[in-house]
């Protein structure tokens, strides 16, 4: 039935399957020709030179292929390093590309394709839990996590059959204190699957020993030029060699290395010899896991905490840059500054005609658990190496000049590029083939989640909902108190989001 499934889930991912298992035997030899028949002709349509950020902000289009409707779509970063860079992605066989790769690092610690897991990182929804049948996870919402909602939290939690808990690093040991440590310790977590942030040193090798649980851990970032699983033998990071390129370059930080990386993505934008803005530690020794690129650690990616109104630490990491939609469209940077337990200082750079109150509402409805306080500034204070901290715990910012020029550059450099009559006809070919895959997704099984069917009626869609065999939270709008549902079929008012 895995096999089945996993067919299920694209072309794209099924090539992609089969080239990691191929590459895990590869000599160095032969992930060097592998690499170089890849890169030396973006070298060639591209230049040489190290590029940053900014240089796919000015130049979107210059490194952007196929660039059609429907065939690419666009991405934004998560905004950890100042405002979100937005580029252009492969609409279809993006996706399967990544969960290929992911699920192989999820494979280390005994997950399967459509296993089911729990997440609580960056998706933000008005119930306290959301399940997606497509995937087969639970959404527990960070917002969602009151003082007063925790009872029902732990109370839904226990009638869990066996799970993986997908989390940010920085945001296991805030799960573990809002359903205690003596509930975490009972639940039948089958591992912890935990990406996007560095764990701090010795914190993984800690948690597996004391809780008993493994860790799948993987770097990575969202312009999808590179990606290394953590291993579980010498503990360093490898990088995927067909996943894309990694140089390890000079840096002004002592014992640490820049990484720079190409992607092999060949629709959309292309990332050739980009400073991702990290640092790694150079590689010591040998390892027998593969042949693949290695580094001994990768740090200089933050996670900073905040204390909520109840004395509670929280990662804030889950709260900020998981946000998606309109939200970056209006704000050029931000900096969370904490003076006091409880109290939050938003420093905000926003954009011409910025919608205030659309920005003030989408924060304060991700952190209802501590008071907002917004500044509304013309810059934020970077350091000499040009970042700058977006969270500062009790220290004083200098705001520097801006001159009116820098403001509009960006403004200017996202004007949407022409396109020409082929590109739609172009991009008209692929649609059959999307919609195949499309469907494929929707009449897939998953092993523990409700299926779905659809009833209509005229301007009041409703869902009828076959119960799981978990119950199910919900508030109830009478009173605004949460409850729990579990049993027969369930009738609910919603539109599903495919």
């Amino acid at each position: 039935m895995t096999k089945v499934r996993e067919g299920l889930l694209g072309p794209s991912y099924v090539y992609h399957r089969r080239l990691i298992e191929e590459s895990k035997s590869w000599s160095p030899e032969e992930i060097q020709e592998y690499q170089e028949t890849r890169f030396r002709p973006l070298i060639g349509r591209y230049g040489d030179e190290v590029r940053q950020k900014e240089d796919y902000r000015q130049s979107l289009r210059r490194y952007s292929r196929w660039d059609v409707p429907l065939l690419t779509h666009t991405v934004r970063t998560g905004g950890t390093s100042g405002q979100p860079l937005r580029f252009r992605a492969d609409t279809f066989a993006r996706r399967q590309k990544e969960r290929a790769y992911l699920f192989d690092i999820w494979s280390h610690i005994g997950y399967a394709p459509h296993d089911l897991r729990v997440c609580y990182r960056g998706e933000v929804h008005d119930d306290l839990v959301r399940f997606n049948r497509l995937e087969n996870v639970w959404l527990v919402s960070p917002s969602a996590t009151l003082e007063q909602d925790l009872g029902q939290l732990r109370q839904w939690i226990r009638t869990l059959p066996p799970f993986f808990l997908h989390v940010y690093a920085s945001s296991l040991v805030t799960f573990i204190d809002l359903v205690g440590e003596g509930l975490f310790r009972s639940l039948p977590i089958r591992g912890v699957l935990a990406g996007s942030e560095a764990f701090p040193v010795g914190e993984q090798a800690r948690f597996e020993q004391e809780f008993g649980i493994q860790v799948a851990h993987w770097y990575g970032h969202s312009e999808y030029a590179a990606l290394a699983y953590c291993c579980r033998k010498c503990h360093g990071f490898h990088f995927y060699p067909t996943y894309g390129r990694v140089e390890l370059l000079a840096s002004e930080t002592e014992g640490c290395r820049r990484i720079v990386a190409s992607s092999f993505n060949r629709i959309g934008t292309q990332f050739v010899r980009y400073d991702t803005g990290d640092l790694a530690v150079p590689p010591s020794g040998n390892c027998a896991a593969d042949h693949f690129p290695r580094a001994g650690d990768i740090v200089g990616r933050s996670q900073e905490t905040f204390i909520d109104r109840a004395g509670r630490r929280r990662a804030l990491g889950p709260y900020l840059f998981g946000i998606h939609g309109p939200f970056w469209d209006q704000i050029r940077d931000l900096q969370v500054v904490q003076d006091e337990p409880g109290l939050l200082r938003v420093r905000l750079v926003t954009k011409p005609a910025a919608d205030r109150t659309l920005i003030q509402r989408t924060l304060e409805r991700r952190m209802p658990m501590a008071g907002l306080e917004f500044e509304y500034v013309r810059a934020i204070e970077r350091s000499p190496n040009g970042k700058r901290r977006y969270f500062v715990d009790g220290a004083q910012c200098v705001v520097p000049e801006v001159k009116p020029s820098e403001l509009d550059s960006e403004a200017q450099s996202e004007e949407a590029p022409r396109l020409q009559s082929w590109q739609w006809m172009a991009a008209a070919a692929v649609v059959l083939a999307a919609v195949v895959v499309v469907m494929s997704f929707l009449i897939m099984g998953t092993g523990g989640g409700p299926t779905i069917a659809r009833a209509h009626r005229a301007r009041d869609p409703i869902v009828n909902v076959k119960a799981p065999t978990h119950p199910r939270i919900v508030r109830d709008e009478s009173n605004g108190n949460l409850r729990i549902l579990a049993g027969a079929v369930l009738a609910e008012r919603r539109h599903l989001v495919v």
